[in-house]
């Protein structure tokens, strides 16, 4: 479906409605926004909720941060790991991932953002220099 610019600012003008004054996406004000919508049907409003859901998946993958490790990790490293991600970030949601490929390590992805501190990484890094 083709989404035009009018229907993409429509949505991203709904899309701050449901920004709370925390800076944090309202789940319950998405949800009235969007039966709203699909209640009164203004014109385009397939592609203005098309819109608005690609928006809200950005938001709540800007405030998910997945932890990936080699092994388990204790509640003392996972704290340390949450406080320091905080610190940056405030209102993360955390998935805690396990992939004994890295060898050893961790992968923290917010959003867009990857910090690759893997085992795994670093041997591939060196497998491609060419001597």
């Amino acid at each position: 479906m083709k989404i035009t610019k009018e229907a993409q600012a429509q949505a991203r003008r709904l899309m701050r409605l449901c920004i709370g004054p925390d800076g944090l996406l309202q789940e319950d004000t998405v949800r009235h926004v969007a039966t709203n919508i699909e209640k009164e049907k203004p014109r385009n409003y397939l592609a203005i909720l098309s819109a608005l859901a690609e928006l809200v998946r950005l938001e709540v993958a800007r405030h998910t941060a997945t932890i990936t490790s080699a092994l388990p990790l204790t509640d003392e490293e996972k704290q340390a790991i949450q406080a320091k991600l905080n610190a940056r970030t405030p209102g993360l949601n955390y998935v805690w991932q396990i992939d004994p490929e890295l060898i050893g390590g961790i992968i923290v992805k917010v959003g867009d953002d990857v910090t690759d501190a893997s085992i795994r990484s670093r041997i591939d890094r060196l497998s491609k220099i060419s001597v």
